[in-house]
């Protein structure tokens, strides 16, 4: 494998092109493509995905006996999986293949943990030459990010299991704008900061990986805040210096029950329709206070606004979680009462509030 630039770009394309077939869940298809993506375009020696008892995809030299279908033979592979830690061997021995004369002498293992438990892993090999630090950081990276999309593949499987309220709040949280926007981020990032874009990776993989473990329909500001903090990384990265964000909120506010995913698309929005098309550096504003009625949140931005005859802006897209959709959950959870309130004018920025109930009614729950 390259070091630098090209081989974290090649990387991040890799990943685009595995993900779809991971969606679809760990099985051989999946795996074979995966293997054998991974070493014509790595440089590897040998490739291969394992569950949690047999190789499913092997490519590369030792085909001959790392078997698919066959038994993990390595203890290694047994070890990361059981531990669900990663693991690199740098001698033929600590690889610890049974076989006499295995060509192979170098290997960096990476589980697939999905739901907390290791259900497979990712082995890059060498023969010859030892496993660099690079070849681990991408195990890692890759084991992670293609562990998140495991974990929506078992979603969807278990989809019948769970509430339809609780899958919209799941989907609502995997906007496309966002996820390429990042993927783009990213992809620039491996040319000029190929560390930082590895790290972007991981914490892409973590950021949804906690938003499909989120179940309920209710968390508190607190919480939702975090969110939008996790998200405001990835902005950061896209926009640098460009993008300032300011929050201005009561310690009495964030222990206000909100619905999930009720502030993140607003900041979202601001930042993709009011300061992106705008050019040069922008605010948004995120701030909430209690008063009489319960407790007011508002997300306001500096950008190109709009006029007052103009719908109001979405994320316009049926996969991710827009305006109208925030406003329907709102009214639907609370009334009328907590609809959003949107001011706005052309050029002046845009200012959108919404009202949550101080006590959330317990059929909303």
């Amino acid at each position: 494998m390259g070091s630098g630039e090209g081989a974290s770009a090649n990387v991040l394309d890799l990943v685009v092109q595995a993900l779809p077939h991971l969606r679809r869940g760990l099985g051989e298809d999946s795996a074979t493509f995966t293997a054998r993506l991974l070493y014509e375009n790595l440089g590897l020696d040998a490739c291969a995905v394992v569950d949690t008892e047999r190789v499913l995809a092997y490519v590369g030299r030792g085909e001959d006996h790392h078997l698919v279908g066959g038994p993990s033979l390595t203890g290694l592979t047994h070890h990361v999986i059981a531990t669900g830690q990663p693991s690199t061997a740098r001698t033929r021995e600590d690889i610890d293949c049974p076989v006499p004369g295995c060509p192979l002498t170098s290997v960096t293992i990476a589980p697939f943990v999905v739901r907390g438990a290791a259900v497979g892993a990712l082995k890059l090999y060498r023969a010859g030459t030892p496993i660099a630090e690079d070849d681990e950081r991408v195990a890692v990276g890759l084991a992670r990010v293609f562990s998140v999309s495991l974990e929506a593949a078992e979603l969807d499987a278990r989809s019948e299991l769970v509430t339809q309220a609780e899958l919209d709040a799941l989907r609502a949280r995997v906007s496309p704008h966002f996820l390429f926007n990042t993927l783009t981020t990213i992809a620039a990032l491996t040319r000029t900061d190929p560390v930082r874009a590895h790290d972007l990776i991981v914490d892409f993989a973590e950021y949804f990986r906690d938003s499909l473990a989120q179940h309920a329909e209710f968390v508190s500001l607190d919480e939702e805040l975090e969110h939008v903090e996790q998200y405001l990384r990835f902005e950061h990265a896209r926009f640098g210096e460009r993008l300032h964000v300011s929050f201005e909120v009561d310690p009495r506010a964030r222990l206000a029950l909100v619905p999930v995913l009720s502030v993140q698309p607003l900041v979202e929005n601001a930042i993709m329709h009011g300061l992106a098309p705008k050019g040069g550096a922008g605010t948004v504003r995120v701030s909430a206070h209690p008063d009489a009625e319960g407790t007011a949140i508002s997300v306001s931005d500096d950008g190109v606004g709009f006029a007052p005859n103009w719908a109001p802006r979405s994320n316009g897209n049926g996969n991710g979680i827009g305006l109208d959709n925030v406003n329907q959950r709102l009214t639907k959870l609370f009334g009328p009462a907590s609809a959003l309130r949107i001011a706005s004018a052309a050029g002046a920025g845009t200012t959108v509030t919404f009202r949550v109930p101080a006590h959330v009614p317990t059929a909303a729950r």
